[in-house]
């Protein structure tokens, strides 16, 4: 596929449903269709395997069981789901199946997987009170009350409230949520911020913010962020950046095991106040951009981007915007808490275009990813080996 100029997967989907599409959306897909024969090969390719899937949309799903070939095993429709972005509303109806790679030549996946590894949800999540005791979150702790440094907390299916407070703690009890790998949690501070927690990330913060000049939290992973306005500053710290913030919708990318944070801003605006900068000295960022930060390199770079793949995880989804191999098995390693070897380095280059759900199975996900490249997938404990 040509480097210069990709797509995004809606705009593909709508044109190939003959949605009426705006001027600037029609001069988009007509810029990029005619940059080169590869990219109209890849849009008729795409056209074929959506026209298979819509054949299917009300086939009911079907078990992943030993002796259920590729053939047999059915996609099938989410629900149209409308999100409105920093710059325009985006109707997207997602199926899941649909990865592509160059040509899409569909390709026998490896046997050897793990068949009864599914994602379950926000399972053993760990809370961590400032007094140090700690609280196992799972589906028989779910619908409590409790109390906790004069707070009210309520821990309901997949998220967990904070009650808002009226006295000043002088003593700023912080507590920590721990979300695993396969998790993902919800937690509403008690200045009404939303956070969305995806998996094998952790957040800590005060259990009231009474008295306090600023609103500061600390992230290790990734989390989606809803701030309400305020008098007092929110602050989203990482171990390499502070993230400012007054009332806004925004996401933060702060993993270990990525090269690179991502800050990237739905809505509002934002200053990003890296580590050894000079107090107060922000990089300023608008709905629509994405502030990066090589962590090696110190190298920063703020591009305009389409927010929706770097927050569609929140909402159930993996979306690759072109995204190379190795990036897309980082996220499937947190997802399903496996490790991954290639056993040639060049694999880790391949990149792929396309939108999964997350509640998929491994095997599933695989899959999908196999028969869209020359690639093949084995499975052993943990271990997931990537081949040619």
């Amino acid at each position: 596929m040509c480097e210069s100029n990709f797509i995004n997967v809606s705009l593909l989907y709508r044109k190939m449903m003959n949605e009426l599409l705006s001027a600037e959306e029609q001069k988009v897909f007509d810029i990029w269709y005619a940059e080169c024969d590869e990219h109209r090969k890849y849009y008729e390719c795409f056209c074929r395997q959506q026209e298979k899937i819509m054949l299917r949309e009300h086939s009911e799903p079907r078990g992943w069981g030993k002796g259920v070939s590729v053939k047999e095993r059915r996609f099938y429709f989410v629900s149209p789901w409308k999100w409105v972005g920093g710059v325009a509303s985006l109707l997207l109806l997602v199926t899941v199946g649909m990865l592509f790679w160059q040509d899409n030549r569909s390709k026998e996946s490896g046997k050897d997987y793990l068949e009864n590894q599914v994602f379950h949800g926000s399972k053993n999540v760990i809370l961590s009170l400032g007094e140090g005791q700690e609280i196992v979150i799972d589906s028989a702790f779910s619908e409590r009350i409790f109390q906790s440094d004069c707070v009210e907390i309520k821990v309901e299916t997949g998220i967990l409230r904070y009650g808002r407070s009226s006295v000043a703690d002088k003593k700023n009890v912080y507590n920590e949520l721990i979300v695993p790998l396969s998790g993902e949690y919800v937690v509403e501070l008690s200045d009404r911020t939303k956070i969305y927690l995806n998996s094998g990330s952790r957040l800590r913060y005060p259990v009231s913010f009474v008295g306090m000049e600023e609103r500061r939290v600390f992230l290790e992973g990734e989390a989606y962020f809803i701030v309400f306005g305020d008098k007092q500053p929110f602050i989203v710290e990482t171990l390499q950046e502070e993230v400012k913030v007054y009332g806004t919708e925004f996401n933060v990318m702060a993993y270990e095991d990525e090269g690179v944070l991502q800050t990237t801003l739905v809505k509002g605006s934002v200053g990003i106040n890296v580590k050894g900068m000079e107090k107060g000295d922000f990089y300023k960022i608008v709905a629509g951009e994405q502030f990066c930060l090589d962590k090696q390199s110190g190298e920063v770079k703020i591009n305009s981007v389409e927010v929706f793949p770097y927050i569609a995880w929140k909402d159930g989804l993996f979306v690759s915007q072109y995204d190379d191999l190795e990036s897309i098995m980082r996220k499937i390693s947190r997802w399903y808490d496996v490790d991954v070897f290639y056993q040639n380095s060049n694999l880790k280059k391949k990149r792929f275009f396309g939108i999964m759900k997350r509640q998929a199975r491994l095997e599933e996900v695989l899959e999908i990813i196999a028969e869209a490249g020359e690639i093949r997938f084995s499975v052993n404990e943990r271990v997931v080996t990537v081949t040619e």
